[in-house]
């Protein structure tokens, strides 16, 4: 009768276990802390302002693991006639919307007629780099044969 109410009291814990403790997770769900934001490129938002026509549109995406920027670009300069002649990431430590900032990260591929659009991911950012970012002190700045200082500028800002 011993044995019989030891295996009744060992099952009787055993089942009370499972149901009072629920199974533990090995890895908790990872947090999505990505920053995601879809950037307006135009002439009005360049310092000093210009009277482009040229529109674009960015899709930024900032992953703080890996410390990159993935883009997704499409632009179309004001002139027909114009060429893509460079593109940048911009940001400086007292970078606004109000005024230019240096080169930060230099953009590569992109097709060199009057529109286009481009994919990619730039090298990981400095941690200095990444508060200018997260702060608000960078943009993105196309420049082409007719607007040489900068035809289509779009200023970085997360929510």
């Amino acid at each position: 009768m011993k044995i019989k109410l030891t295996n009744r009291l060992i099952a009787a814990l055993t089942v009370t276990a499972f149901l009072t403790f629920p199974a533990c997770k090995k890895d908790k769900d990872p947090v999505d802390n990505t920053k995601k934001v879809t950037v307006q490129l135009s002439g009005m938002q360049e310092v000093p302002q210009n009277n482009s026509t040229g529109t674009g549109t960015a899709q930024i995406t900032f992953d703080p693991v890996a410390k990159t920027i993935a883009y997704s670009l499409v632009w179309q300069l004001g002139s027909s006639t114009a060429t893509t002649s460079n593109m940048h990431f911009h940001g400086a430590e007292d970078g606004s919307d109000l005024k230019s900032s240096p080169v930060t990260i230099g953009i590569t591929g992109f097709a060199t007629g009057s529109s286009g659009s481009l994919s990619g991911v730039t090298r990981a950012l400095t941690d200095v780099e990444v508060n200018q970012l997260l702060t608000g002190k960078w943009y993105l700045n196309i420049h082409s044969s007719t607007v040489g200082s900068g035809e289509l500028r779009g200023n970085i800002k997360f929510n």
